[in-house]
C-alpha cells in the first residue's frame, strides 16, 4: 500500500510539469512567434529588450553604411572619451555621443546649406540626404543611433557592452560622411 501511495504522490508531483512541457511543444511555433514580436519588456537588471533591437538594427545598418564606403573621411567625431566614459556611465556616454552626432548632423548641414538648426533631427538627416550629404543607408543608420542616444539618455538602462557597441557603430557611421 506505500508504495502505491509514493506512486501516486510521485504522479501528482510531476502532473504540472509535465503538462507545461508537452504544451510548450506542442506550442513552440506560436509562442516563439509571440516572443519575436515583442517589442519591449524589461528583464531582472533592467536589460531591455527594445534598446537590444534597436542595437541589432543599428547593426545591420552599419554594415550596408561600411559596405558602401570605400573612401572614408574624417568627419571629426572622436569616440574615444564616449568609450571611457561608458566604462562608468554608459548611459551618460550614449546621450552625449547623441548630442555629439546631432552637432556633428547640424555642422554638415551648415556646409551643404542642408536644413536650420530649428528643425528635428530626423527632418534634418532627411535634408541632408535630399543634399547628397548622406546616402541613405547612412540616414537609417544615423537615425537608429539617434533613437538609441534617445533611449539612454531618457533612463533607459544600458550595459557597458551595449554602449561600445552603439560607440563603435557611430564611429563607423562618421568615418563615413563628407563634408560641405
Amino acid at each position: 500500500m506505500d508504495v502505491a501511495k509514493l506512486v501516486v504522490e510521485f504522479a501528482k508531483v510531476l502532473a504540472w510539469p509535465v503538462t507545461v512541457f508537452i504544451l510548450a511543444l506542442l506550442f513552440h511555433a506560436p509562442l516563439s512567434d509571440i516572443l519575436a514580436r515583442l517589442r519591449r519588456a524589461v528583464l531582472k537588471g533592467g536589460f531591455s529588450l527594445e534598446l537590444q533591437e534597436k542595437i541589432r538594427e543599428a547593426q545591420l545598418a552599419s554594415i550596408k553604411v561600411e559596405a558602401q564606403s570605400p573612401k572614408q573621411t574624417s568627419s571629426g567625431l572622436n569616440v574615444f572619451n564616449y568609450r571611457e566614459v561608458a566604462q562608468s556611465n554608459p548611459s551618460l556616454a550614449l546621450a552625449g555621443l547623441r548630442f555629439d552626432l546631432e552637432v556633428l548632423a547640424n555642422n554638415l548641414a551648415g556646409g551643404f546649406k542642408a536644413g536650420r538648426r530649428a528643425e528635428t533631427i530626423n527632418s534634418l538627416l532627411e535634408r541632408l540626404r535630399e543634399h547628397i550629404a548622406v546616402t541613405p543607408e547612412q540616414m537609417d543608420l544615423a537615425k537608429k543611433i539617434f533613437a538609441i542616444g534617445t533611449l539612454a539618455a531618457v533612463g533607459s538602462e544600458v550595459t557597458q557592452e551595449q554602449a561600445l557597441v552603439v560607440i563603435d557603430l557611430a564611429d563607423n557611421l562618421a568615418k563615413g560622411l563628407r563634408r560641405g
